[in-house]
Parts: structure tokens; sequence; C-alpha cells
């Protein structure tokens, strides 16, 4: 229990990093969370084989049961489909340090689900925990966006990207864009806290394993990418991605597939609601690199700040009442 609760921390950095580096490819380099997703997750199908192969786990495929496979392929399109691109979304229009924490519903969601279907027990402690968690969100929630100042009367000509058609002209690629950045927010939040459950049930007490859960997982959400360049739109979006893109999406897909295969090994080896709490230390490990490397994108407010510790303290309250119930 102990070795999966370090693991999920270690998890929990690495996402962090991921958010920070994504935050620069959507509005530095000019990207679309469309994007961002595409790349990252075809880059967890190789990394995923490598780890199978490193791990020692690549003549184990048959110790997973049928159920097993589309509990994973399940978890693999909820969370890197769904999931990756509703982040995508809420941190190209709020930022990584605004989006972590309104995703903090996602570890009562998740143990919620946990407690109804896979049997973890909740205690009064873990309730007022729960309690706690849910209160960081509303907290750094905003009703408006700040009064954007006055524009220039000679305002310099937008730049055009390559491959990709004009930017329009009333679009800040810095301006806080508050309803859509939370609405994607809250469904990141569903599908994260449902594939954690797909994951456990798929992988409960077989960590020998969990690199090929990884591997599956990240497998059956890019079939599904895939599937989507049928639609003439899809395929003039990835097309237009260049090297710019690749360099920051590529290091966000690095640190994001670390952070998933640990977080598989974590729920692998530990419940539910000992994992996901610990997911959150990610929100204060995002703020802490979003003052050191992205100053320049989001501003960190007073309120901002205490959200992020409201919620990391009803996260860790509720990892001490899942240790010692």
């Amino acid at each position: 229990m102990i070795f999966g609760a370090l693991l999920s921390l270690a998890s929990s950095f690495s996402f962090s990093v991921n958010s920070i580096l994504v935050r620069r490819g959507i509005a530095g380099a000019g990207a679309t969370a469309s994007q961002g997703a595409f790349i990252t997750v075809l880059l967890g199908v190789p990394f995923g084989f490598i780890a199978v192969v490193l791990t020692g786990q690549v003549l184990r495929f048959g110790e997973v049961s049928p159920m097993g496979y589309l509990l994973l392929l399940a978890a693999g399109v909820v969370h890197f489909g769904v999931g990756r691109y509703c982040n995508y979304r809420s941190v190209a229009a709020i930022g990584a340090a605004r989006s972590g924490p309104i995703m903090g519903v996602t570890t009562p969601f998740s143990i919620l689900m946990a407690v109804i279907l896979l049997d973890e027990v909740v205690t009064l402690t873990m309730l007022i925990a729960i309690a706690f968690v849910l209160l960081g969100p509303a907290v750094i929630l905003e009703r408006r966006p700040r009064t954007p100042a006055p524009a220039s009367p000679h305002p310099d000509p937008l730049p055009v990207g390559e491959g990709t058609r004009p930017a329009p002209a009333a679009r800040n690629p810095l301006e806080v864009r508050l309803l859509e950045g939370y609405a994607f927010a809250s469904l990141a939040a569903v599908a994260y806290g449902t594939s954690p459950i797909l994951i456990r049930a798929a992988l409960m007490d077989a960590a020998r394993t969990a690199a090929i859960g990884t591997f599956v997982a990240y497998s059956g959400a890019s079939v599904v990418l895939l599937a989507t360049l049928v639609l003439p739109k899809r395929r003039q979006l990835i097309g237009a991605i260049n090297v710019r893109y690749m360099r920051l999406f590529g290091g966000a897909g690095s640190a994001v597939f670390l952070a998933q295969l640990l977080r598989f090994f974590a729920l692998s080896l530990a419940d539910v609601s000992v994992v996901n709490p610990l997911q959150r230390m990610a929100n204060v490990f995002t703020v802490v690199l979003t003052w050191m490397f992205n100053r320049s994108l989001e501003t960190i407010t007073l309120r901002v700040v205490v959200g992020v510790l409201v919620s990391f303290a009803g996260s860790a309250l509720l990892v001490y009442a899942a240790a010692t119930r």
C-alpha cells in the first residue's frame, strides 16, 4: 500500500510537468487541444511497448483475462481520448494552475464509484476530507475575467502560423475563457474519475502486468483517434502539425506517459481511495512549476493559491483516513 502511494506521488509530479508543457505548446506555439491530444496519445503506444519490454512483461500478455483487456481498452478511450482532450481544452482556456483544482472533483467521484463497484470502505473522516476537496475548486472559481486593458489604436498585424489559417483578430492566446475552461475541466474530471475504476478492476493485485495495461489502454485510445481521421476536418487539423508543436508535445507526451505508467502500477498495488487523492498533489506541483516557467502565460493570484491549498488539504486528509481505516 505504501509503495503504491509513493508511486502515485511520483505520477502526480509527472502530470504537473505535462500540464506546464501543454500550456506552452498551446499558448506559445499556437497548437490546438486536438493536436496536443493526438500527438501525446499516439506517442504512448511505442512508449508503452518499450515499457513492457523493459519491465520484463512482454511474455505475460496471457495473464490478463479477456474481460481485463476490455476494461483496459475502455479505460484508454475514456481517459486518454475523452479526458485528455477535455483537459487540454481546459488548460488552453484558463491555464494549468486554474484547471487542475477544478478537476479535484475527480477524487470524490472516483471514490464513490470505488465504494459502489469495488466494495471499498469510506469513513466519516474521509467524507469530511471529500468536502474539503470539493471546496478547493469553489474557492478558485472566478465569476468573470478581469477587465482587459484598452486596445491599441494601431495594433500590430497578427502572425500567420505555418500551415494553418490566420488566427482570428479577436482571439488573444492568453485570454482567460472561464466558461469554456471550467466546463471542459468538469468533463475531464468525470473521465479521469472513471478510468481508475476500470484500471483497478482489471489489474487488482497484478503489478506484474501493469505495463501491459498501460500499453493496451494507449493502444485502444490510439485506434479511436486514428479512426476519426476519416473526417476531412480532422485530417486538415492533424495535417497542420509542425515541428514546433512536436518538440513541446513530444516532451509532454513523455511526461504524461511516465505519469500514466506509474499510476497503473500504483493502482495495481493500492486502493483507488488512496491513489486518486494523492494524484491531487499535481495541483501543488503545477502551481510551483507555473511560477517557475510560465509566469508570462499565467497569473497566479492569491485566490488560485488558496484554492489549491484547500484542495490539497482535503486530499491529504483523505489519504490519511484511507491509510488508517
